[in-house]
């Protein structure tokens, strides 16, 4: 069973039966009508070791905290409203009475 996936300027394909993982990149900075295309093949060892790497960086931009992004609470500590609540007992064994 073949597993293929085309945009707009590649196609990825994966054969189950030769284990292997094609990549083909349409060049699209060329002149000619008939753009020719780049071709990678890959064995099943490669392309999983494609997929660690593209998977970490993906983790790595994901989990990346930019400085836009992270807030500080410190800046509204005399803004914060104090929230009287009452001491459970901690003898208490039953919620019911």
């Amino acid at each position: 069973m073949k597993i293929t996936k085309k945009l707009k300027y590649a196609t990825f394909e994966y054969d189950e039966k030769s284990k292997n993982f094609i990549i083909e990149a349409e060049d699209a900075e060329a002149e000619t009508t008939e753009k020719p295309f780049r071709r990678i093949l890959l064995n099943k060892t490669y392309a999983f070791s494609l997929m660690r790497f593209v998977v970490r960086v993906a983790q790595k931009n994901w989990l990346k905290n930019s400085p836009q992004d992270q807030k500080s609470l410190d800046k509204a500590d005399d803004l914060m409203i104090e929230l009287d609540v009452e001491d459970e007992d901690p003898n208490q064994l039953t919620m019911f009475d």
